[in-house]
């Protein structure tokens, strides 16, 4: 039984009234880099685990495409050889695929 409650905050919610075209962009920076750190390292430890994020994994920001402006997680597993670790790194490398994302036109 868990003693403990955790909560996963909504990154954010828009909502606008516009005439215009409207882009909204979301892009990792070193907060999330932190975040992520600490997800991986509380996760670790509640599992009974001695070894920390850094033990495991590398995590960086990069750009997706070469001349893209996006900033996107990168996540590598520092054991190469470990498919588990390969897969677990790809998840975290792609965070907001965890929530769905939708826009939609309510006029």
């Amino acid at each position: 039984m868990l003693n403990e409650k955790y909560t996963i905050p909504v990154h954010s919610f828009v909502d606008l009234i516009t005439n215009s075209s409207t882009e909204i962009y979301i892009e990792a920076n070193k907060g999330t880099v932190k975040s992520v750190t600490e997800m991986i390292n509380k996760i670790l430890d509640l599992g009974g685990s001695k070894m920390k994020c850094d033990d495991l994994f590398t995590i960086e920001l990069g750009k997706e495409e070469e001349y893209s402006s996006s900033v996107s997680l990168i996540v590598k597993s520092r054991d190469e050889n470990s498919e588990l670790g390969k897969k677990t790194a790809a998840i975290l490398s792609d965070l907001t695929g965890l929530f769905s994302i939708d826009a939609a036109y309510n006029g």
